[in-house]
């Protein structure tokens, strides 16, 4: 794939990011670290934790931990949305370089980010799918 075509994937992804935070949180939210200053505490320590995760390569298992966090934990639904939104955002901004190392694609960004909408009971809508 050629670095335009890439780019373009990567600018998708992070509109469709910025556009569910703005349908979730009613409001434009253009940095991550708009949606991380939205998180508690322990939602906050667990962003942390999960990125931490991702920078030693070990996007798989970040991925598997965010999908328990999301079936386990007892935040309310903006804070499980924003710990999404920013976990996806963050792994979008990773190079391909990377990705592959880690065994990770920008495909598997685009399907996870919608596997973990659903998993919150919320659809990515039609207009927004990137595949």
């Amino acid at each position: 794939m050629y670095y335009f075509e890439k780019d373009y994937i990567m600018r998708l992804i992070h509109g469709v990011s910025r556009m569910l935070a703005w349908m979730i949180f009613g409001k434009n939210i253009a940095e991550e670290e708009e949606l991380v200053s939205l998180m508690e505490k322990t939602c906050r320590e667990n962003h942390d934790y999960l990125r931490q995760m991702i920078d030693s390569g070990q996007i798989n298992q970040a991925e598997e931990k965010l999908f328990d966090l999301i079936e386990t934990v007892a935040w309310d639904d903006r804070q499980i949305a924003a710990l999404v939104l920013s976990f996806y955002d963050y792994l979008n901004s990773r190079d391909d370089d990377f990705l592959a190392r880690s065994d990770f694609s920008r495909d598997e960004i685009i399907s996870g980010l919608e596997d973990a909408m659903k998993m919150m009971n919320m659809e990515i809508p039609e207009y927004l799918k990137i595949t």
